[in-house]
């Protein structure tokens, strides 16, 4: 019996003393491994051959350099602004050639899908405008829901406006977005969406749908994307959007975008 007693002690010391050694390593793992910061700043420098929004031109169908900063904050919030060179009436004015948007927002986990809450405004800082016509500045209230299943993940995106440029009116967008990851340096994707603005009829337009689809490449803190871009718009419905030579005409687009993170 006395043996026996003996052993049982002799286990549970066992027990006691790998537990604690346990917790001591699991302490100092903890200890090793620092929280994650409550903010973080990053960004992109990119440049494209074709700044292409909602699939037309923006810059006369010239390269366009382009970048962002992006705050994040706790609890899914975030600020950023984005900037890029445009160009609506070439020539010597160039009138505007400069774009600089900002925007905020919060993520929202429902689920596993990823809800995100977007208002965005569409800042054009350089643009000349002549007394009492309407500016070229709007806003949006962007929704998008993000979901995942293993290597696919889709994007479903609302953005309403209560006042398209132009003297619009009111404009309603919705798209679709797919991506498929091939590896850890590849992945296909693909866009659709339908951009409804209130007044366009009233301007030799109408409403419009455009598309792209290509791959891209990523490599360290690079990414290469190639892409084909397209409208549903032919020369005379699309000068309400974008009065350029052969903005709306579908093409290749190639981007290069170098990411960064500053905090």
């Amino acid at each position: 019996m006395k043996n026996v007693t003996k052993l049982f002690l002799g286990a549970v010391s066992l027990v006691g003393l790998l537990g604690s050694t346990t917790g001591v390593a699991l302490a100092q793992d903890a200890a090793a491994a620092p929280p994650a910061p409550d903010y973080t700043l990053t960004g992109y420098l990119q440049a494209t051959t074709d700044y292409r929004f909602r699939g037309i031109a923006q810059n006369n169908r010239v390269p366009s350099p382009q970048g962002t900063l992006n705050l994040n904050g706790p609890d899914g919030f975030y600020v950023g602004a984005w900037a890029s060179t445009v160009d609506w009436t070439p020539g010597n004015n160039s009138n505007p050639y400069f774009e600089a948007d900002i925007y905020g927002g919060k993520h929202t986990d429902l689920w596993g899908t990823d809800w995100n809450i977007e208002p965005y405004y569409y800042s054009y800082p350089s643009a000349d405008i002549a007394p009492g016509a309407s500016k070229p500045d709007y806003f949006e209230l962007i929704d998008q829901l993000t979901h995942t299943w293993g290597a696919f993940t889709a994007v479903a995106t609302w953005a309403w406006s209560p006042q398209f440029p132009a003297a619009g009116g009111t404009g309603n967008y919705l798209a679709g977005t797919g991506t498929y990851v091939i590896n850890d340096w590849l992945s296909l994707s693909g866009n659709v969406g339908h951009q409804w603005v209130a007044q366009a009829k009233n301007y030799n337009s109408r409403d419009y749908t455009y598309f792209d689809f290509g791959g891209t490449l990523t490599y360290k803190a690079f990414a290469f994307d190639l892409r084909y871009s397209g409208t549903d718009l032919g020369g005379t419905n699309c000068g309400f959007y974008m009065p350029t030579k052969n903005a709306c005409v579908g093409t290749v687009v190639g981007t290069v975008t170098y990411n960064f993170s500053l905090l």
